[in-house]
């Protein structure tokens, strides 16, 4: 019985090992985990609305820059995401709402795409029952001394032990790899955003167009904010701020710091026709 049973008990627990490895690295650390990165630009915690327990989440579509723009609008902020490459089998959906949970997100998109297929074998090597040997020994006898000379022969039985004989088989395997992307989002508090706006430099063909350097291109209008109740849209150009000019980003930031809370006049551009623009600044959180 030992002879027919050696190969599937060895290939039971060659599958058992597999099994045990693929359990261990499960318990690990998940990929989203493992290769998350906090966004290279963050917000004040004083401005982010406290995370739900478990944060909602979606889907990614296929143009990334498009979903981000409409979640900025809904007043949302990217504070992290995770990408990497691995096992279909080894990621889910429900490891990156863990990872949302553990940065605080309110929001997670997901998205997961077929990369290739990882072909191959493991080899094992099966080794058999003992092998168990009976020895009959038969030989003469002769014998001389001073009383003389004599002859006789013997008969003896006896065991011998052999190692079992070793075979080496291969286990296929198959393994689908898929690329993993998950995007985490923060509320943002729009009382305690002063313009609810996201601002870019003006594009090459604006500038010519406009023929100067300074002001900035509105790239975002966040719902709920001065900037969305004032009707400023999505391509205005923001050249003055209280007749102060726009320069760049960094000096409008610091001209809204000075002029929160108040009403402002915003001169703009929006296509080849200036307007003013009178709206009250959210105060300074």
């Amino acid at each position: 019985m030992s002879v027919f049973l050696a190969r599937p008990i060895a290939l039971f627990a060659v599958r058992a090992g597999l099994f045990a490895l693929l359990s261990t690295l499960s318990a690990c650390q998940s990929g989203f985990e493992k290769f998350y990165t906090p966004a290279a630009s963050s917000t004040s915690p004083a401005i982010v609305l406290p995370s739900p327990a478990t944060p909602q989440m979606y889907a990614h579509s296929n143009d990334l820059n498009a979903d981000g723009k409409r979640l900025r609008e809904q007043g949302y902020i990217l504070i992290g995401t995770s990408s990497f490459y691995g096992p279909a089998n080894r990621s889910n959906a429900n490891q990156a709402l863990q990872q949302g949970k553990k940065v605080g997100a309110s929001l997670v998109l997901v998205k997961s795409e077929y990369m290739d297929t990882l072909s191959g074998v493991v080899p094992y090597t099966v080794t058999g029952p003992q092998q168990v040997a009976t020895v009959n020994t038969t030989g003469t006898v002769n014998a001389y001394d001073t009383g003389g000379y004599a002859t006789g022969t013997y008969n003896s039985t006896g065991t011998v032990t052999m190692p079992g004989t070793t075979t080496t088989n291969f286990l296929p395997y198959s393994i689908p790899r898929n690329t993993f992307f998950a995007s985490y989002w923060a509320k943002r508090d729009t009382a305690k955003m002063v313009l609810g706006a996201f601002l870019v430099p003006l594009p090459d063909e604006i500038r010519r167009q406009l023929q100067r350097n300074t002001g900035l291109l509105i790239d975002v209008v966040v719902v709920g904010t001065p900037a969305f109740r004032a009707n400023i849209l999505k391509g205005d150009v923001v050249l003055r701020l209280n007749n102060e000019d726009v320069v760049d980003a960094a000096g409008f930031h610091d001209q809204l710091s000075r002029f929160a809370g108040q009403t402002v006049q915003l001169s703009l551009m929006r296509g080849n026709e200036s307007r003013t623009v009178s709206l009250t600044l959210n105060p300074r959180p």
